[in-house]
């Protein structure tokens, strides 16, 4: 029998008494997208952009248990208080994004919106599957903490999308344009910050220092965002890695425009429809070249730009662009028509190979339902097909795993980490011998 808790604690010992603090759901990862141009006028500060994210599992005390080699896990959730610790948790998310003072106040709450906390929930939610009766506890949990008052700064929203349920409903491409749709408010709403890196001697800026790598310099931030999105699934790994790739995919190409570093392939298409009407033909598509405008293709990067005949001018830029976040509007295909292929393929292969790791290291294999990631490819038709018998095999190592491996695992770390020393090494002292 198998059981696993997913979520930690601290242990805190103020004076003689024992205290514990929860602390973070498990399997708990920061991420962060860092963009700036590879070349820059010298002399100039280098601009940056910066956009962080989370994933890890429901931040409620629950567990999962494997009782048989062949059915789902079974959970679990706390009889006794399973929502303790949930408010802390949402408090130190509010702390590091959304500028809360030691004293538990915003900074500037005047001036500033409430910072948002979204939720992006991709378990499932249908009847009978063992992750509906999670999902429904943290549902409860967030009205249990606005109904308390826990958190007056924040705007705490729970966004329910079961990723599986909806992929063998709709397709994948569909599934990821249902996705952009709800992700597009909270998107905005967060944003992602500014800064600038001055290279070379920052002594005396108003700057921080760093003196890290081959150059040394300063930086200062300009603006952060407010807020942040954090997606979940019941172990963190394969639906968490896939969603927020999209998630990131948008923010990256808001980046790169605000960065002067447009990725638009200047290809123009007609707007498709939207939950059964027509879009706006203003949005999700670059508007038509003014009078003596010529749109070419440079021969070596294969970027377009633009010829100004009546200025006798070039830019990178189109001289009529749409306004911020219009490829949230757009479908798989308009995006990936519409984009520079070689950035988003590049950043796939980073989301790829960040899953398997990701998954190594808390199961012992790579990560599954990766192939929707090169869905922007011209290979993602091969890689589906591919990709079933690729999930049928990793499902079986991690029930092999799970079941029979997993206690010799938690073994090892328990060894590595330092703790129950007296059951692993009966024979250990008290106190450590004194080698001099």
């Amino acid at each position: 029998m198998f059981t696993k808790f997913l979520f930690s604690f601290d242990v805190v010992v103020p004076g003689n008494d024992l205290k514990l603090v929860v602390a973070w759901p498990g399997n708990e990862v920061e991420c962060e997208q860092l963009v700036w141009p590879s070349k820059v006028s010298r002399g100039r500060p280098i601009p940056f952009s910066i956009y962080l994210w989370r994933r890890g599992t429901v931040p409620i005390w629950w567990g999962a248990e494997i009782k048989s080699t062949v059915a789902e896990a079974e959970i679990f959730v706390s009889e006794t208080d399973p929502y303790v610790g949930s408010a802390h948790y949402f408090r130190r998310l509010l702390q590091r994004y959304g500028n809360l003072t030691e004293a538990g106040a915003l900074k500037e709450s005047v001036n500033r919106a409430k910072p948002n906390l979204v939720c992006i929930n991709l378990l499932r939610n249908g009847v009978g599957k063992p992750e509906l009766e999670l999902s429904q506890h943290f549902e409860q949990s967030i009205k249990y903490m606005k109904s308390k008052h826990e958190l007056p700064d924040a705007q705490i929203s729970l966004i329910n999308y079961d990723w599986h349920a909806t992929t063998k409903l709709i397709g994948e491409p569909r599934t990821v344009e249902g996705l952009w749709q709800l992700l597009k408010k909270p998107t905005i709403d967060v944003g992602f910050g500014t800064g600038e890196f001055f290279p070379g001697n920052s002594v005396g800026q108003p700057f921080n220092l760093i003196n890290k790598g081959l150059q040394p310099g300063g930086f200062r931030i300009i603006s952060k965002q407010v807020g942040v999105i954090r997606f979940n699934c019941a172990d963190s790994l394969d639906r968490t890695n896939a969603a927020s790739f999209f998630g990131a995919v948008q923010v990256l190409t808001e980046q790169c425009r605000m960065l002067s570093l447009p990725l638009d392939s200047g290809k123009h298409f007609q707007p498709s429809m939207v939950n059964g009407r027509n879009r706006d033909p203003s949005r999700g598509a670059l508007g038509p070249l003014p009078p003596g405008w010529e749109k070419r293709c440079d021969d070596v990067t294969g970027q377009v730009f633009y010829i100004d005949h009546n200025t006798r001018t070039t830019t990178w830029n189109h001289p009529c662009p749409d306004e911020p976040w219009r490829r949230f509007d757009m479908t798989v295909e308009e995006f990936r028509e519409s984009t520079l292929p070689y950035p988003i393929a590049q950043m796939a292969e980073l989301f790829l190979i960040a899953g398997d790791i990701h998954a190594m290291l808390y199961t012992g294999s790579r990560a599954m339902h990766s192939h929707i990631i090169e869905i922007f490819s011209e290979e993602a038709g091969k890689s589906k097909k591919s990709s079933t018998a690729t999930n049928f095999a990793i499902t079986l190592q991690r029930r092999y795993l799970n079941v029979l491996v997993d206690s010799t695992r938690q073994k090892q770390l328990e060894i590595f980490l330092g703790l129950r020393h007296h059951k692993h090494f009966p024979s250990l002292p008290d106190w450590p011998l004194q080698v001099s």
